[in-house]
Parts: structure tokens; sequence; C-alpha cells
């Protein structure tokens, strides 16, 4: 069959692909790459989402290890405020305490405290009593209302009455120290009033490592910020406050007299591989070119079955399963006026001799030949099958206008290509077609009846004329030239 036809060919008239055909362009290719392309879209959602539900359980156990550390550290300053709190009551019951009482608790509130690094009493605000008393001299005499450094933690734990985690800031003795301040009020003749505060101090480094920062700060980057318990908005407490577009996991810890917001982000980032390199990656790509290898060589499988059921296989035309769908379109076609087309329907004159002489191969070859020749002889749109035996038909489409000599010009290419001498076994062999001609729809409007009338005339060109070619009625097209090559 030629190039033109009106429906996608399932045969050609060329000989079958290559076994590695099913990787050259066509329909099999395109369909194999849009399931490579969908493979490799869904690849890469995955490995996205992969990406990003890393990337989430990562931040929830951030999350919870911040968490942790900080429910460790609240208990651990709460703890010690309970202890100054002890104080503190001793202070307002008695109404102020001689520094004998005092030396007195506060040894007893130390013992198996590491942390603790000392308790004070000031009155006035003004650090009047130290304990211990050893290494910490330099603390008698600061002012905590006006101290520059931490005058306005005192101020706002008086403004709000009730205990302030201050800090951290460097000790006069040494080392960085947070400091709970409790303002304390004593009755005096009957009247509340500011006696000055009681105080702790802790040790900064090793609260927080009770609480668990040293593992936190092995992977972390760990930012903590309100300095004086001044929540968010205060100064940096620990580290360096990270960036709003970190992707910091921030948990606020809730201390006395305000908060600590505590933020972490691991020292690489939350995922230091790109989505390409997620593990699942590799194994979905490689999936999705299987999937479009084997979709690519389903199709082409099934379109070559097709073309194999429409196909003779031995001269690679079509077959008259094919010829006769092909007919009936064209038929379609014709009776909605698109087109006209003539049937030529002939066999090879001389052809069993040939069998009977050289054998079935030998018949074989030539029938072969002569497929070749027919399918070069014709234009492209018409079509030419092997209809059984050394029968064949021809299809060829005409024009308003066109005349019988036309036609006849058409069978004669068609005999020429027949009649030309084929080498078999070392003789050239010459076998002729008688040809019968029926048009649609002069001479008949369905395929049984223009197949029959083709038949019929091909019948009276094998006795009658001596050029071997018969028509099936006359032709009332009106006239046309010579036809083309």
């Amino acid at each position: 069959m030629r190039a033109g036809d009106d429906s996608p060919n399932p045969l050609g008239a060329e000989a079958p692909d290559p076994a590695d055909s099913w990787l050259r362009p066509g329909r099999p290719m395109f369909f194999g790459l849009l399931v490579l392309l969908m493979g490799l879209y869904f690849s890469i959602s995955a490995a996205q989402l992969e990406r990003d539900r890393y990337v989430s359980e990562r931040r929830s156990r951030v999350q919870a290890e911040l968490s942790d550390f900080r429910a460790r550290l609240e208990t651990q300053v709460y703890a010690n405020v309970g202890l100054v709190r002890g104080l503190a009551v001793q202070v307002v019951q008695q109404e102020g305490m001689s520094r004998a009482s005092f030396q007195a608790i506060s040894a007893e509130l130390l013992r198996g405290q590491p942390g603790i690094r000392s308790l004070s009493l000031a009155p006035g605000f003004v650090v009047t009593d130290v304990f211990p008393r050893e290494g910490n001299e330099g603390a008698i005499g600061l002012d905590l209302f006006n101290d520059p450094v931490q005058g306005s933690a005192m101020r706002r734990a008086v403004q709000a009455d009730e205990p302030l985690l201050a800090g951290p800031f460097e000790a006069v003795q040494g080392g960085r120290v947070l400091a709970i301040r409790i303002p304390l009020w004593v009755d005096q003749d009957g009247v509340p009033r500011l006696w000055g505060a009681v105080s702790m101090v802790l040790d900064y480094e090793w609260l927080l490592a009770e609480a668990g920062i040293k593992p936190l700060e092995k992977d972390l980057r760990l930012s903590i910020v309100g300095r004086d318990a001044a929540g968010p908005g205060g100064d940096i407490v620990r580290g360096l406050r990270l960036p709003a577009d970190s992707g910091a996991v921030r948990v606020p810890a809730f201390l006395p007299g305000g908060s600590w917001l505590i933020s972490a982000v691991p020292e690489r980032g939350w995922d230091a591989r790109p989505w390409w390199r997620t593990p699942g990656f590799p194994v979905r790509i490689v999936l999705s070119l299987l999937a479009a290898l084997a979709t690519t060589r389903i199709l082409h499988d099934r379109q070559r079955i097709r073309r194999l059921a429409g196909m003779d296989a031995l001269t690679s035309l079509p077959n008259r399963r094919w010829a006769l769908q092909h007919l009936a379109r064209r038929i379609a076609r014709g009776r909605r006026g698109e087109s006209r087309f003539a049937l030529l329907s002939f066999d090879l004159d001389g052809f069993k001799p040939v069998n009977d002489t050289y054998g079935h191969a030998a018949g074989d070859h030539l029938l072969a030949e002569i497929g070749r020749r027919l399918s070069e002889s014709l234009r492209p749109g018409d079509v030419v099958a092997r209809m059984g035996g050394d029968e064949f038909l021809v299809i060829v489409g005409i024009e308003d206008g066109t005349d019988e000599s036309w036609l006849r010009a058409v069978a004669a290419r068609v005999q020429s290509a027949i009649s030309r001498p084929v080498p078999i076994e070392g003789h050239w062999v010459v076998v002729g077609a008688s040809i019968g001609i029926a048009c649609f729809p002069d001479d008949g409007d369905d395929s049984e009846t223009l197949l029959r009338r083709a038949d019929e005339a091909m019948y009276r060109a094998k006795h009658g004329r001596a050029d071997g070619v018969a028509f099936a009625g006359p032709l009332a097209l009106g006239t046309r030239g010579e036809p083309g090559a």
C-alpha cells in the first residue's frame, strides 16, 4: 500500500521492521515518552514529599528534644525558687533576720545543692549579707535597685510583686550566673512595708547542663533569648538570634517573672540533601524508565500484531481482510461525495506452469517480486493488495472527468510491472495479467457488487480483448487527459 491512505496504515508495502525497530520514532515511542514524563513528574513529586516528610519528622524530633530541655530547665529553676522562698518566709516572719539566723538557714538550704552559688539578703535592696561569704565579698553593698546591669530586673520584680529570674550576667566573683530575686513586704506596726529582696544566685552553666543543653548543642544551633525573663523581645541569653527565615523550631520556657524563647535548627540545616538525592528517587527513576520501555514495546508489539493481521506474509502487501476493510471505508467516503475510485482486479496469466515446473518456492519468489513491483508502480494514495493465490486487487482514486483511456493507462502500467522477466533458477520467467475494472459508483455502491463486477470483467478480459483489460460497464465520467506518472 502506498502513502496517503485515509487511516493509519497498519501494514505498509515495505518489509517487516527489524528487531530493534520498536525504539524508533512513532506512536509507541510517543506514548513511551509520555509514560516516562509522567513517571518523572510523580518521581520528583514523591521525592519532594519524601524530603518534606523527613524534614517534618526531624522537626518533630527537635521539637520533642527542646520540650524535654524546657521541662527540665523549668523544673530546676522552680525547685530553686521553692528553696529561696523558704528563706523569704523566715525573713517575713521575723520582720528581718539576724546574721546568725541567715547563716544557719542558708547553710541548710545549700546542703547538697552544687548549682547554687550563694544566697543574699538585701534590705532596702542593698546587699548586706551573703552566704557563703568567702569568695562573695564583692557582692556586699550592691544596690540591686539602681545597679545599671541588674536594676531593671529588680524593678520589674517589685512592680509585679513576684519572683523573677534575672540574668545571665557576669558575677563579681567571676563566671556567669542567674539570680532569682524575690521582693519582700513585711509588717511593721501592722503596716506592710517594702523590706527589700532576698536572692539566690545560680551557676548559669551548671543549670543549663543539668537541663541537658550539652547534647542539644552537639547537633543543633541553639538560640535562647529573653534575658531577665523578658521573653522573645529580650536580649540574647545563649547563642545567636536565629533569623526568621531559618525555619527554626521554637519553644517557650516559662520562668519566674516571664519567659525565655528557645530556638534551634540543625547545624547543617534540616536536610542538606537535595530532593533528587533522597533514597527512593533513583529507584523510582529506574522504574519510570522501565515502565516507559515496557509501554513502548507493548504498543509496538500490538501495532505490529495489527499490521501482521492485515499483511500478506509472502508479499508484505495488505491481505484480503485488510483490503475489504479499506474498500468499505472508501465506499463510505464516496457516499459522502468525498471521492471516487476504481477497482482493478486481476490474477497472473501463466503462473501455474511456473509452480508446476520450478516448484512452489519459485512460485513464492515470483509472487514476492511482483508484489514489490506493483507497490512501486502506483501513485501515493493508491492501494495494492493480494487477495489470495495469484489474485491481486488495486484501488485507485479517480477524479471527475477521468475517462476510460486514463484507466487503461493505469492498467497498462500494472501489466508492464508484472510482465517484466523474473530470474528463477537460471531461467527468465515471464507472466502476464488480465485486468477487470469496476468504478464506484457507476458499477456499484457496495463492496460485494464492485468486487463481483470487477471479477466478471477480469474473466472477460482473459478471453476477450487482446490488451487483457475489460471494464465492468461504460464510464459516465466525461473526458480527461492522459494520466500522470
